[in-house]
């Protein structure tokens, strides 16, 4: 039984049960660990792709990209994120990834780390829902 819309969420297993844990609301959450599998996950076409920026060695962009220029796929949102500690993104660094993913087609772009130290924990969580919930009910993916 779904509780939700189905969302692709491609990255680390870390990354995973963190933005899972983040949520405040149920979701169909399909976990990729590889470009590969995320491309299979992408039949039924979600209703959002969520990836990591450093999912699968750095392919976050070539599933991007494979999302805008697959027939059936190409108004299916896409939301990068950062969801587990590393190295902390400096203003410029965070603003370039977030044009980056705009340019390519994304929707948004999440650093969870940052959000958590600027809202709380709380709040951060109440915004990442509020967001994935707008994203994944934005008008349904092109089936023709």
């Amino acid at each position: 039984m779904s509780t939700g819309p189905r969302i692709l969420v491609a990255d680390s297993a870390e990354a995973h049960a963190a933005f899972r844990a983040a949520l405040s609301s149920s979701f169909e959450l399909v976990y990729a660990a590889s470009f590969e599998d995320a491309k299979k996950a992408l039949d039924p076409a979600p209703a959002l792709v969520v990836c990591g920026c450093h999912f699968d060695e750095g392919r976050m962009y070539d599933l991007l990209r494979h999302l805008k220029a697959t027939h059936g796929l190409t108004r299916v949102p896409f939301m990068a994120v950062r969801c587990v500690p590393g190295e902390l993104l400096d203003d410029a660094l965070y603003e370039s990834v977030k044009i980056a993913v705009r340019a390519l087609g994304g929707n948004a772009f999440v650093d969870l780390l940052r959000w958590q130290r600027r809202w709380g924990t709380a709040e951060a969580s109440h915004r990442l829902t509020h967001l994935v919930q707008t994203l994944a009910s934005a008008p349904p993916a092109d089936t023709g």
